[in-house]
């Protein structure tokens, strides 16, 4: 059983961060291990929630981890909001990582052409250099945006803006770059990937409405199955199929407002209740 350690803030409740990223890569049969740069006690929706920074305990757990010789065959990053974190997850890569493991960051900063509020351009500057060690960096349209400097966002893309996006990434250090939130026109919505090489395209009709967490359990997704050994085509197909399943249960399911219901979907897309497509 392959080991995962996810580096991000862990919201206690509703479906965002890395409470859903945990459910999602257990479902693919991998062990997993958690260093939580912060806890929130919910979704922001709900009010005003419980915050404690982790920044201070992060290199305490590394140093443990090493002492006890574990190591991982996958480091995630998410959610990260202080300049310390950084220098602590690429520790965490140099010391924890086993050497053919994959570092995979998700550098969540942004959506909609603008930078989170509670953020500053040291978040950018160190997201782009964990971004550049990265052997999957997974941003959508505004971080790529950020992390290239390009001044322009689009919320419709035309094929010149995406390929001068991920070549941009890619020149940055990325092995493998995943862009998401990717739309050609006002209809579809979906994924590309390039390596360096190839670029490949899933797209697939929009859905109308927007809930908070979807990017989260697609990347997520999208980790698990790269971990188990799919293609990046395959993982980007299912990881849309799952995310437009789960909107359309949040949807039918009046009473839960507040993040994306992912779970049922889950269970159609895993070996918890195989689907017939995914083998």
């Amino acid at each position: 059983m392959k080991k995962v350690l996810i580096i991000s803030d862990l919201t206690c409740y509703g479906e965002i961060n890395m409470l859903p990223t945990i459910q999602i890569l257990s479902a693919f049969d991998l062990e997993i291990a958690i260093m939580p740069t912060s806890i929130t006690s919910s979704i922001y929706q709900l009010g005003d929630e419980n915050y404690i920074s982790l920044t201070d305990q992060m290199e305490k757990t590394i140093e443990h981890y090493r002492e006890e010789h574990i190591k991982f065959d996958c480091i995630y990053t998410g959610y990260l909001n202080e300049k310390a974190q950084f220098d602590n997850v690429i520790k965490a890569k140099e010391t924890l990582l086993e050497d053919n493991g994959l570092f995979i960051v998700d550098p969540k900063m942004g959506r909609g052409g603008n930078l989170y509020k509670q953020f500053d351009e040291d978040i950018i500057v160190g997201m782009m250099d964990i971004s550049s060690i990265a052997d999957y960096v997974i941003p959508n349209i505004t971080e790529a945006m950020l992390l290239t400097h390009n001044s322009k966002y689009q919320d419709i893309q035309d094929d010149y803006y995406i390929n001068e996006l991920i070549a941009d990434l890619y020149r940055n250090g990325a092995k493998n770059v995943v862009l998401t939130s990717v739309q050609d026109d006002s209809y579809s919505i979906g994924c590309i990937s390039y390596d360096g090489l190839t670029k490949t395209t899933v797209l697939k009709e929009k859905m109308e409405g927007e809930f908070k967490g979807t990017g989260d359990i697609f990347k997520a997704f999208i980790v698990g199955s790269i971990i188990s050994g799919k293609t990046i085509k395959d993982s980007m197909d299912m990881a849309c199929d799952f995310v437009m399943d789960s909107i359309e249960d949040t949807f039918i399911d009046q009473n839960h407002n507040h993040a994306i219901k992912f779970e049922e979907a889950l269970a159609k897309y895993t070996h918890i209740k195989p689907n017939p497509g995914w083998e």
